[in-house]
């Protein structure tokens, strides 16, 4: 039975390799689908006086035609508030505009629109609010894998408490190209 594993494990390891050969290198203008995942910080400007740090997730898909994408993006970020843990979800959906700036570079700029939810509620006001994020990153892709790097920077925007904040956010991650045009 060992020596079964042993070639099937060989046989396996030789059929990788020999698919291997024939897989040309990913262009990021040759993939309609990127799906990026990572970590984001928001420094959310919760009142005029007051801040709050917050650290979590980010994930975002983007369907592209040329230069031009649709995009979907969900947030969800954790902190402290007065002790307690507070949580900023957001979710929406925007436009997303990419230059081929070189094969291993791609900078890019978007615009978010969607839904922010608050919690703990707070007596000031609802736990929900529309939301939107704007801003830009680059992809990096060098050595042109399906597998590339993300930086970002958005400003984002939300109207808790009858009053507007503007708070940055930034995050770092890696984007997965899918697909060929």
């Amino acid at each position: 039975m060992r020596k079964v594993g042993i070639l099937a494990a060989a046989l396996l390891l030789s059929t990788t390799a020999l698919m291997a050969q024939g897989i040309q290198g990913v262009h990021p203008d040759s993939t309609p689908l990127q799906v990026g995942v990572g970590f984001t910080f928001v420094s959310f400007n919760e009142l005029p006086s007051t801040t709050q740090n917050n650290a979590g997730l980010n994930a975002s898909a983007v369907y592209y035609h040329d230069y031009l994408g649709a995009e979907a993006q969900v947030s969800d970020v954790f902190g402290s508030q007065n002790g307690q843990t507070s949580q900023i979800l957001f979710a929406g959906g925007g436009v997303r505009l990419r230059w081929s700036h070189s094969s291993s570079i791609q900078p890019w700029i978007h615009g978010v629109a969607g839904y922010t939810h608050l919690s703990p509620k707070l007596s000031l006001g609802g736990a929900s609010a529309p939301g939107y994020k704007v801003g830009g990153g680059l992809d990096f892709n060098p050595h042109h894998s399906r597998i590339g790097y993300r930086v970002s920077a958005d400003m984002f925007g939300s109207n808790f408490f009858k009053t507007y904040q503007l708070s940055p956010e930034i995050s770092v991650g890696i984007v997965l190209s899918l697909g060929h045009e």
